[in-house]
């Protein structure tokens, strides 16, 4: 077979740009830092790319979200124990009532010092967490817990002493956050199992409605009712009324229990998606990003193909436009 002078220039020129196309591809590579530059250079791996930066994307959104939640957690528990120190404080007050012979006088300094504590307990109650209202439910549009001018109080426009269930405050529906699991219905609502309550209710801590005596569950009516009954003297109904304010106390406990657990689970589902993030962000850079190592090796072999292709050229092309090329 005969081989033509133009068909070995041809040839040649060909190993020569492919030659010449590595290197510079392998450069770009270098000084980029990159697997590829253009989706079209490796679809596959760019398709995997993209995929793997949607959902470090997702993650780092439900990061958000969690690290929100736990800080708003974290300051209404800060209420909720502001509070129980608040009820230590007026079971101080009260038996110094109880305690000795105390004058009327002495009883009306005492019942204004509740007075004062009971609207602390109020106004920690209707805190917020930037522009949310942290004990109000479901609701967030008005500060949950109002007092009318006869002194009742009121949990989203519903009277706490009268309501006989939980569900008799119509704003008061758990509030679920998806923290990556994706969250799916169930009967009556939201799995649990694929949520996090983020909502708190400030009446499932203070208590509501009335117990078989009669005397409100409430924490906020009952220190109401002991300082009426001290102003009036009636230091025995004070302190029958402070053995049924301990007991409702049990629910304010049991709220700080039930919160410290979400705080547990909130804090587990931010060490889950951190590390997803971390191994999402390694497989990253295993797609996108080049071996400086590997493809320097890579650049000198291209290096080396690309000069001995051009002094194998002295012998192919004619001289004047391999001088030229020179």
């Amino acid at each position: 077979m005969r081989i033509t002078e133009s068909a070995l220039s041809q040839t040649y020129l060909k190993n020569l740009q492919r030659n010449m196309s590595d290197l510079s591809s392998s450069n770009l590579k270098l000084s980029s830092g990159r697997n590829f530059n253009h989706v079209s250079e490796d679809t596959g791996s760019a398709a995997r790319a993209f995929a793997v930066r949607d959902q470090i994307q997702k993650n780092q959104e439900y990061v958000n979200t969690v690290e929100s939640s736990i800080g708003e957690l974290d300051t209404a528990d800060d209420s909720i124990m502001t509070v129980s120190s608040i009820l230590k404080t007026v079971y101080e007050n009260v038996s110094k009532a109880n305690g000795g012979s105390k004058s009327q006088e002495d009883l009306d300094a005492i019942a204004e010092q509740l007075h004062g504590l009971n609207n602390e307990i109020l106004q920690t109650m209707n805190s917020k967490y930037g522009d949310k209202f942290l004990f109000s439910g479901s609701s967030n549009g008005e500060q949950p817990f109002t007092v009318d001018e006869a002194g009742k109080l009121f949990f989203n426009g519903v009277a706490v002493d009268d309501a006989v269930a939980g569900t008799d405050f119509h704003e008061n529906k758990v509030v679920y956050l998806d923290i990556g699991f994706g969250m799916t219905s169930a009967p009556g609502g939201i799995n649990s199992q694929t949520g996090i309550k983020i909502s708190t209710s400030g009446v499932d801590a203070l208590g509501y409605g009335k117990d078989a005596e009669g005397e409100p569950n409430n924490i906020y009516s009952l220190i109401s009712k002991i300082e009426a009954q001290l102003k009036a003297g009636d230091k025995e109904g004070a302190a029958n009324s402070m053995t049924h304010l301990k007991k409702s106390e049990e629910k304010l406990s049991a709220c700080i229990s039930e919160m410290g657990t979400r705080q547990s689970i909130l804090d587990r589902a931010k060490d889950r998606l951190d590390a997803e993030t971390i191994n999402l962000q390694s497989r990253q850079k295993d797609l996108e990003l080049v071996s400086l190592e590997s493809e320097s090796v890579n650049n000198k072999t291209y290096e080396m193909a690309w000069m001995v292709t051009l002094q194998l050229g002295s012998s192919i092309i004619p001289p004047s436009i391999f001088d030229f090329m020179r």
